[in-house]
């Protein structure tokens, strides 16, 4: 993780540590299904080997990256580019901690449309969703 983490409050600097590790402060890993389909351990299983991080980068920005000799596009998950999707455009209530959850469970965006099958299913308690939203709306623009 990086060192600017640990400037981060606590429920953002467990929700850096579970976008960088896949590991909650509580202990657990953090499991997920679907995802990146490049076989070996990734699959089905804990966040050892795959992280946020993994594909959105350390700042949370995305882009296109090779993952096992395969490119991915990942998209940018900061705070103030998920506040500004299109998805949530005339709606009246802002990108929300509800969006979150339903993107980071299900794979889909706000407006109900699936993500790319590239996005992992995670599966984490309430409390570490929370952190995981609290870190990114801690990044940067």
């Amino acid at each position: 993780m990086p060192v600017s983490v640990q400037a981060l409050a606590t429920p953002a600097k467990n929700g850096a540590r579970i976008y960088f590790t896949a590991i909650s402060e509580r202990g657990s890993a953090i499991s997920y299904s679907g995802g990146p389909d490049i076989g070996g351990g990734m699959m089905g299983g804990t966040g050892a080997w795959l992280t946020c991080a993994s594909c959105h980068g350390p700042e949370g920005r995305g882009g296109i990256h090779t993952m096992h000799m395969r490119l991915m596009k990942a998209p940018d998950i900061r705070y103030a580019a998920l506040a500004s999707m299109p998805e949530i455009k005339g709606r009246a209530r802002p990108y929300d901690f509800d969006d979150s959850r339903k993107t980071v469970e299900t794979g889909r965006h706000p407006d109900g449309e699936a993500l790319d099958a590239d996005m992992p299913r995670w599966k984490m308690s309430e409390a570490d969703l929370n952190d995981l939203f609290s870190f990114l709306k801690s990044l940067s623009n």
